[in-house]
């Protein structure tokens, strides 16, 4: 039997885990760490950190699995998007890591959007915007704000591509990594030398890029002595984090859809081509399958909301001893559907999507003297709900069932709510780490254990579907039409604030 190690570097916690040649979770270890907030939209993390902490984390897993280290075979990494690090030409990092969150470069985002028309910018990279997140923008800032530190960058890396450096001595990329990043032409898998040129940006400065699930050469020896691994193990090309999460959940045919509720709420569905001539508010991402692309919304506010209505108003629950969402569930189910006519507008860091307001806040709507505890609990899983509702007509897909993914799929309450909210079956896997286990599959794949995603896509599979209760769908009917008709009647009123 072989083995797959896979890396999956989030915002704030690297997950390592093992994995079979048939796609069983053999070991699963967690290592979280902080960022660093240096200034006012600032937002860093030392490189050394990302990497000791992923070293750790296979060190760990590979003790829990008393697996043989000849018998694992690769490597492949899927980590968050946009987050990026300058190398010097002697390999080493050059400053901290300029992470996804960071927003610094708002000027320099208006610089560029001031050239490129939305709709050209849309038509390349899949993205409708160039805003103060994307590395263009910010890579831009650093040309223009620290010119000494641009001079003396070999390669400005991505993440995943760090980590592939690392481990490999060798300069790496993926189309579905780099098709966040605003200067990356999704269309042709190539840099989007317009883009660069207008920049003053050169070309050379970024690393090849390679197909996901490309073999790109074996561990480097010091490496794999470090960490116990053969020093025949293969380093692999991987994908974005959100790519990695629709392999790992069979999200790779047309008509296939995902929604994930963790910190954000993500829908995600694949497509084969990206909406001719026109723009729209939907994030087209380069799919790790070739010659597909992955239409995207991120809502900013999911499961955070419900998080944050532990921390503030569940603290009994919280030093109670059992499991506090388990328990804020259990107390939500008690309520009937549309929670005794209070509503949740969950946008609590502004809205955007359908449209991009930062202006807004979240409201809860029609406080009664009969509204307790549970009803604001189930009022926040119908907000999501309805958030998901929304994004599902407004991407224009009509699914037979949606993939629910995140730590909100954990939640059988929350998976039933969505259920009869959207009026579609709702499915949640046996694996809860839908990313990690994407990342294993492109790691059996690129080493030839499956002939190609499809192959491995049989391997998935569902512990649980949800099927909508049609009375409480025509119940919720109303609920979403009131939701719906929220926007246009707070926006003003944020607005003047």
């Amino acid at each position: 039997m072989r083995f797959f190690l896979t890396l999956d570097v989030g915002t704030t916690a690297v997950k390592a885990g093992l994995f079979s040649e048939k796609l069983d979770s053999v070991a699963f270890t967690i290592k979280e760490y902080s960022l660093l907030t240096p200034k006012t939209d600032f937002v860093e993390m030392d490189p050394n950190i990302y990497w000791e902490e992923a070293i750790d984390a296979i060190r760990e897993v590979l003790s829990k699995s008393h697996i043989s280290a000849s018998d694992i075979i690769s490597i492949t990494c899927t980590t968050q998007g946009e987050t990026f690090i300058p190398i010097g030409k002697d390999g080493k990092h050059l400053s901290n890591a300029v992470v996804w969150l960071d927003s610094r470069a708002k000027s320099e985002a208006e610089f560029i959007s001031s050239q490129f028309d939305k709709t050209i910018i849309y038509a390349t990279t899949g993205l409708p915007e160039i805003n103060g997140y994307c590395p263009i923008a910010k890579i831009l800032w650093v040309k223009n704000n620290t010119p000494n530190l641009y001079d003396a960058t070999n390669k400005f890396l991505l993440l995943e591509d760090y980590l592939i450096f690392k481990l490999s001595g060798k300069y790496a990329t993926n189309p579905s990594l780099m098709c966040s990043t605003g200067y990356f032409n999704i269309s042709t898998d190539k840099l989007w030398d317009e883009m660069l040129d207008y920049c003053g940006i050169s070309a050379k400065k970024f690393p090849e890029t390679f197909q996901s699930g490309s073999v790109v050469g074996k561990i480097l020896p010091e490496i794999a002595k470090k960490i116990n691994l053969s020093p025949n193990t293969m380093i692999t090309t991987g994908a974005m984090d959100q790519v990695a999460s629709a392999i790992g959940s069979g999200n790779i045919t047309v008509g296939s859809v995902t929604e994930t509720t963790g910190t954000a709420q993500v829908v995600a569905a694949t497509c084969e081509k990206l909406p001719p001539g026109k723009w729209s508010p939907v994030t087209v991402y380069r799919h790790a399958v070739e010659d597909k692309f992955l239409k995207i919304v991120i809502n900013q506010t999911a499961g955070i909301a419900y998080k944050w209505f532990r921390n503030e108003f569940c603290i009994d629950l919280m030093n109670s001893g059992g499991n506090t969402f388990n328990l804020m569930g259990e107390i939500a189910a008690k309520e009937p559907p549309l929670s005794r006519g209070l509503t949740f507008f969950p946008h609590l860091t502004g809205m955007q999507f359908p449209q991009s307001d930062e202006s807004l806040r979240g409201v809860f709507f029609g406080v009664g003297l009969d509204t307790n505890r549970s009803c604001f609990i189930r009022a926040i899983m119908e907000g999501v709900g309805y958030m998901l509702r929304e994004s599902i007509e407004e991407m224009k897909l009509n699914p037979d069932c949606i993939t629910s993914l995140g730590g909100g799929a954990k939640s059988q309450l929350w998976c039933q709510i969505k259920a009869d909210i959207c009026g579609t079956t709702i499915a949640v896997l046996d694996n809860d780490e839908s990313t990690s286990l994407g990342a294993a599959v492109i790691g059996c794949v690129a080493m030839g254990f499956f002939s190609d995603f499809d192959a491995a896509r049989h391997h998935i599979s569902r512990r649980r579907s949800f099927v909508p209760v049609i009375d409480n769908h025509v119940i919720y009917r109303k609920g979403y039409s009131e939701y719906r008709e929220m926007y246009k009647a707070f926006s003003p009123i944020f607005h003047k604030r």
